[in-house]
């Protein structure tokens, strides 16, 4: 019996519980649907310490009940088909990260935003916002309307891409041409807000859509 166990022994696999659980990472993320302006985390719940090595002869079958879309938490089921036959249970967290805007200083109010000021972070989404910004082209440049804290999420309550009393470009867009010329806001306001601004050439006020950082537009 003693010969037989160290026979077979030495022609299976060792699986440790970092073995079970790496596989089982795995085997769920084949079936999740990724989607590239996201990150997605899946990670083992850690399988008790206190478990010892186990041996199989056979590859190892994984399975679920669970159908993708899957929700935060999966359970999978680690099977050895061997004569020795065991059964392992992992749960399997799966975490979506979406991508926030942070500040990488604190920016004083009227402070204009540059690259070095801010850097993207990935959170969970029950840590995101609708309001927070995740795009920085339309960020550097603003100003912040407020003291932003360094490490900060920034959202469009904290910045002006347009600010009031500022200097602006105003595209007046036709079917067939675009007419440049220059103006001054007369409220703050972010890309695709509305505001009035004041023609410096006909002195006129008119009411302009926020294009970009400092422009506007008007269809005429």
């Amino acid at each position: 019996m003693a010969c037989f166990l160290a026979s077979y022994m030495s022609q299976a696999q060792v699986y440790t519980n970092t073995n079970l659980e790496t596989g089982a990472e795995a085997f769920i993320a084949q079936q999740v649907e990724l989607d590239p302006s996201i990150k997605t985390r899946i990670k083992s719940l850690p399988l008790d310490a206190r478990l010892s090595e186990r041996f199989c002869q056979t590859p190892l079958n994984y399975t679920t009940n669970a159908s993708p879309p899957f929700n935060r938490q999966v359970t999978v089921q680690v099977k050895c088909e061997d004569l020795s036959g065991w059964t392992q249970y992992v749960h399997v967290r799966i975490e979506e990260l979406y991508p926030v805007i942070v500040t990488t200083q604190t920016i004083n109010k009227g402070e204009l935003i540059t690259a070095e000021a801010i850097t993207v972070e990935y959170k969970a989404k029950h840590f995101v916002r609708a309001s927070n910004l995740h795009t920085e082209q339309f960020l550097i440049g603003s100003r912040a309307k407020r003291i932003v804290r360094e490490g900060s999420a920034i959202t469009l309550n904290h910045i002006c891409m347009v600010c009031k009393g500022d200097n602006i470009t105003i595209y007046a867009k036709t079917r067939t041409l675009t007419i440049k010329t220059t103006g001054v806001a007369l409220q703050d306001g972010n890309v695709g807000e509305q505001i009035r601004v004041k023609n410096q050439k006909s002195g006129k006020t008119i009411s302009a859509r926020v294009k970009d950082v400092e422009s506007v537009e008007v269809n005429i």
